[in-house]
């Protein structure tokens, strides 16, 4: 029969910084806990799945969002929203043009192009 590991005082909570990742020491000036290159930044706003904006909000048990019509929501849920959020949002997106052995009709308006003028005083215009 397993027993159970015995809990150790301040093991049972590791938080972590909203911005970064790393292990969050610090209380931002929103009221949550963020590392140190963090504490005067601000996380930006939120959308709910509902469409309404997430508030965020300190309590006795940690950060949590508010919705306006779905209500008070855990701080890892609103944090998953906030990660759909930046998937939905479009990306630049650069593509790059392949590069042929053969001359394509792009490469014929690359090469430098001359002005010739004919004038009826020139011999090889009346060849």
């Amino acid at each position: 029969m397993k027993f159970k590991a015995k809990k150790v005082y301040g093991q049972s909570k590791v938080s972590r910084c909203p911005f970064c990742d790393k292990l969050a020491t610090r209380k931002s000036e929103q009221g949550l806990d963020v590392c140190p290159q963090h504490v005067k930044g601000v996380l930006e706003e939120i959308k709910c799945v509902c469409g309404s904006w997430l508030e965020v909000r300190d309590g006795k048990f940690g950060p949590y969002f508010n919705c306006m019509n779905c209500g008070n929501m855990n701080y890892a849920k609103g944090m998953e929203m906030k990660a759909l959020m930046v998937k939905d949002k479009p990306k630049e997106v650069t593509v790059d043009k392949p590069k042929s052995n053969y001359l394509s009709y792009n490469s014929y308006e690359k090469k430098e192009r001359k002005e010739i003028t004919i004038s009826s005083n020139d011999v090889e215009y009346f060849d």
